[in-house]
């Protein structure tokens, strides 16, 4: 693992984020709505909101029993060049320490979402999300979520094939995550819907249009 933050020399997935890459055994993409299939649960997610997990097998459903780590999902605006929480929607979704199940979902509205301090030495936009939501998450979260649009890093572009997006990697951002006052750590990607299209190389900082930030890691839970 490659430690560091943006703009300071070498970035990439922290040892403090505690950050755990899912292997392709485990995580495969969907690359027409970002999603994620969890292949060991038979869970489609399906991009934002998850897929509602209803007709599942009822021992395979419910509140995980061993809650262990969190992903996380957003579309996220850019207007005027700065973060924007016209429209946001983020997702965070907790899965059980054997990636079995995807069955506690915690939706966040615009109204939890606001633009965050920008860092224009590294390319990053950033937005800062309260969690903390009526009702109570399932598992203990961060109180704080600051999420990034910035430069794809290399961890992450070596995984896109995961996901079926390895040959648009150039169109591409990385999708960055900061838990309260720890070190920004890269997390996934991001992409407005043009940038699927591979024809527009990305640049910085990330023009305006709405990114869908998606997870090409899980993230450890808090300590309760």
């Amino acid at each position: 693992m490659v430690g560091g933050s943006p703009g300071s020399g070498p970035t990439g997935v922290t040892m403090s984020a505690r950050l755990l890459l899912m292997l392709t055994s485990v995580l495969s993409g969907c690359s027409e709505d970002y999603g994620l299939e969890m292949s060991k649960g038979s869970a489609d997610t399906g991009g934002l909101p998850p897929d509602d997990t209803s007709d599942e097998d009822t021992e395979d459903s419910g509140v995980p029993e061993e809650p262990a780590w969190y992903v996380v999902r957003a579309d996220l605006a850019v207007v005027g060049g700065v973060a924007s929480a016209v429209g946001a929607v983020v997702s965070i979704e907790i899965i059980d320490e054997d990636f079995d199940r995807i069955d506690c979902v915690v939706d966040l509205a615009a109204d939890r979402v606001a633009p965050g301090t920008p860092d224009a030495e590294a390319g990053l936009v950033w937005w800062d999300v309260t969690v903390q939501a009526s009702p109570e998450p399932c598992a203990p979260l961060p109180a704080v979520l600051s999420l990034g649009v910035g430069e794809l890093h290399p961890d992450a572009r070596a995984r896109l094939g995961t996901v079926e997006h390895d040959d648009i990697a150039d169109s591409l951002y990385g999708a960055w995550l900061r838990a309260g006052a720890g070190e920004p750590t890269v997390y996934g990607y991001a992409g407005t819907a043009a940038d699927l299209t591979g024809d527009d190389p990305a640049v910085l900082p990330p023009p305006d249009g709405t990114y869908r930030l998606a997870p090409l890691y899980v993230v450890a839970l808090p300590a309760p």
